[in-house]
């Protein structure tokens, strides 16, 4: 073969070699791409939950998902990211993904943090403890935790000065946490969105009646734990004025217990030797309102307690059908308690009915 014909066989080896190695370029993009956007499920159930922590790399990550089985390849999310998403990061977070997914659509909702939101909602009058009880029992925070943040209620925005702790500060609402929010970040939302729904001119209100805003607050606790009734809020509440004006001791049943719980003693009903114990939030025996709130009230319970109604009732005692009878007069109230009396060993008597066989 004479050299200008090798010459032109080398060069159609060449070329031929060079097309080929196109082809297979192309093929190889195809199939990638093809990978990339082809949906993929190595995990049992409807879907799988990643928890990818603070800090993790993207090559961490991409093996977390290969292992829960949300990726069929840690490199296909890795090329997803670095064609489709480049100079995009993925975030941490707790993660839930349903059914079969591509490497892309995997990749886009780690790059977008659609993290899992955990929905916790509080109605009018939990207590601090019962809040902390959810939140520990769904991982959010320990229980030592809680009990710390408790006693340093100065370091929360939204909770007045010389509160002796968060009590009364959780408002009650719905929130959504994720799951590697602190529990004092989640604690802190709480006492930011009290301060937030505070009426506009509270505190000003407050001091205008004679009281500071911990007191307003703590005062709103009592009636909240003593009334379910929007009717009586406003009600309950002059009765307590009424008896702090004339220098009478609250007798709150709900500040005794909240005193016998903090003791570790409280059973579940009350007794005389009870309403006998010295304990700071005892209202039977120590004089004015408790040293703070004994649970978390609702907006409008916190706006009954600067409104109460214009009478000039001192007592009230449990009527047996969810509301309370009311008395200007000692006297009246020992013919009220004696009703209430009546009324539930009427109950009683019923269930008892209810309960024996029949014959």
């Amino acid at each position: 073969m004479v050299p200008h014909q090798m010459k032109r066989h080398w060069r159609s080896l060449l070329l031929a070699a060079a097309l080929l190695a196109l082809v297979l370029a192309v093929v190889a993009v195809g199939l990638l791409f093809s990978a990339l956007r082809t949906p993929y499920k190595g995990f049992e159930g409807e879907s799988v939950t990643v928890l990818i922590p603070p800090g993790s790399t993207t090559r961490q990550i991409a093996e977390q998902l290969q292992k829960a089985g949300v990726l069929r390849d840690r490199r296909l999310g890795l090329v997803s990211l670095k064609l489709l998403h480049s100079g995009q990061t993925l975030k941490a977070g707790e993660y839930r993904f349903f059914g079969a997914r591509t490497p892309e659509q995997a990749i886009v909702s780690l790059v977008a943090g659609d993290v899992v939101t955990h929905r916790f909602t509080f109605p009018e009058g939990i207590s601090a403890d019962e809040v902390a009880a959810q939140f520990v029992a769904e991982g959010f925070g320990t229980q030592a935790e809680y009990v710390s943040l408790m006693a340093k209620p100065a370091t929360f925005r939204g909770v007045p000065k010389g509160a002796p702790s968060l009590e009364g500060f959780l408002f009650p609402e719905t929130y959504s946490v994720t799951r590697f929010m602190s529990l004092q970040e989640i604690l802190g939302l709480m006492t930011h969105e009290f301060r937030r729904r505070l009426p506009p001119g509270y505190e000003k209100k407050a001091e205008e009646a004679g009281l500071t805003l911990l007191q307003a607050v703590t005062l709103a606790s009592l009636v909240e734990k003593e009334t379910s009734l929007a009717a009586e809020r406003a009600v309950v509440a002059a009765v307590y004025r009424n008896r702090l004006t004339r220098g009478m001791l609250l007798q709150c049943d709900p500040t005794t217990i909240y005193a016998l719980r903090r003791l570790g003693r409280w059973r579940g009903y009350l007794t005389r030797s009870d309403l006998a114990v010295d304990e700071s939030y005892n209202t039977y025996v120590r004089p004015g309102l408790p040293p703070g709130p004994i649970c978390n009230p609702g907006l409008a319970t916190l706006q009954a307690a600067l409104q109460p109604a214009k009478v000039d009732y001192l007592y009230f005692v449990a009527d047996g059908d969810g509301g309370h009878r009311f008395a200007r007069a000692y006297s009246d109230q020992e013919k009220n308690v004696a009703l209430y009396r009546e009324s539930r060993k009427a109950s009683e008597e019923a269930e008892k009915q209810e309960r024996a066989p029949q014959p």
